[in-house]
């Protein structure tokens, strides 16, 4: 994987080890579009313990479904930030280790072998709560070949495309690094890139990022 210009990853091809089988173009999900799936039911949502809630975005709702796999055995995958304020998809088999996975990243994660590890816990019959961007779930998808796996739980949201690593890197660099103290890893993401009241770089730059969709959420 290398970066292009914006920070964002894109596979390279190495010619001297391609065997041209060509598997990476059968699994490719740009070049193997799928008819749309109907939606079957949909439910408003939210978590009604405040303090959960306050700690995660929309709703709070992953934190539950979360726990839910944990306790019957299962094996959840989500993001967190790194030490560098990177974020990666990472595996949780406990309640201590899905509070980095809470909020919203603001940022692509990077898969890593969190693929693999799936297969080989779908493998091993253990229950699995993937989440990530729509893209990344279908990616999941294709790389296990689209079989259908009654342990395995995918969950996504509703994307507007992901911003660019180049750019939150920049915003970082000239925001907390040098004489500013790093903040806490559970503070960085929307309230500090969004809300800080020290962010005026971004504030100034008016930037549409598509059209905005508003979401009611009504308890029933």
């Amino acid at each position: 994987m290398k970066e292009d210009e914006e920070g964002f990853l894109y596979p390279i091809k190495n010619e001297l080890s391609c065997i041209d089988c060509g598997l990476c173009e059968k699994v490719c999900p740009l070049k193997n579009q799928q008819d749309k799936l109907q939606c079957k039911d949909v439910y408003a949502v939210m978590n009604l313990d405040e303090q959960e809630r306050m700690a995660s975005s929309s709703g709070g709702v992953f934190i539950k479904l979360a726990k839910y796999i944990l306790k019957q055995n299962g094996v959840v995958f989500g993001a967190v930030f790194n030490e560098k304020y990177e974020v990666f998809h990472v595996a949780a088999s406990s309640e201590e280790q899905l509070i980095p996975m809470l909020g919203s990243k603001y940022l692509q994660s990077r898969i890593g072998n969190t693929y693999k590890e799936t297969l080989t816990y779908l493998k091993e019959n253990r229950l699995v709560l993937f989440t990530g961007s729509p893209c990344q779930i279908k990616g999941l998808y294709s790389f296990l070949r689209n079989k259908k796996y009654v342990n395995l739980i995918t969950m996504d949201f509703l994307c507007h495309g992901v911003p660019s690593p180049g750019v939150w890197k920049r915003y970082f660099e000239e925001n907390f690094v040098g004489e500013r103290t790093n903040p806490p890893l559970a503070e960085v993401g929307k309230n500090i890139v969004l809300l800080s009241d020290k962010s005026l770089p971004l504030r100034q730059t008016k930037i549409s990022f598509c059209c905005p969709i508003y979401i009611m959420i009504i308890l029933i």
